[in-house]
């Protein structure tokens, strides 16, 4: 494996939800190690409930307040704050503020990153729940749920 540098802003940037997700790194650059995305979420953004049946999932906050909820509550994340969500735990996310939250996600072992290229693919609007359940469950993700309320 070789050094790699990114500057600020290089990555691919994939429309993912409704989110913007940069790849920083994924398994081609990190020996399928991890996969490193820096994401924007507007406000409102939330993520139906899921879980990841094959990675662990971290979350650096840069900006804003991650709203994490999981079988054992809501958690509130500020700048500054780390979250690590195991896998095998059903979980959703959310952006409850009136700003955009920046963070920097990690997850690992690599491949998180096929999964938001491939969703990326299905169009910047909504996605279709039966489709984004489809794409999910190829890559090893179950959607449980909606979005929290």
């Amino acid at each position: 494996m070789t050094v790699l540098h990114l500057p600020a802003g290089a990555g691919p940037a994939h429309r993912f939800l409704g989110t913007t997700m940069t790849v920083k790194a994924g398994g081609r650059e990190t020996g399928r190690a991890l996969t490193l995305i820096e994401q924007e979420c507007p406000p409102g953004f939330a993520t139906p409930s899921h879980v990841h049946h094959h990675d662990d999932e971290a979350f650096y906050v840069l900006a804003g307040v991650l709203h994490a909820y999981g079988d054992d509550g809501v958690r509130e994340a500020g700048p500054g704050s780390f979250l690590v969500l195991p896998r095998g735990r059903p979980h959703a996310l959310a952006n409850r503020q009136d700003v955009p939250l920046r963070l920097l996600q990690l997850t690992w072992p690599a491949g998180f990153e096929h999964f938001v290229t491939e969703v990326a693919a299905l169009g910047a609007g909504p996605a279709d729940p039966a489709r984004l359940a489809e794409v999910a469950a190829r890559h090893g993700y179950q959607i449980t749920g909606p979005p929290p309320a």
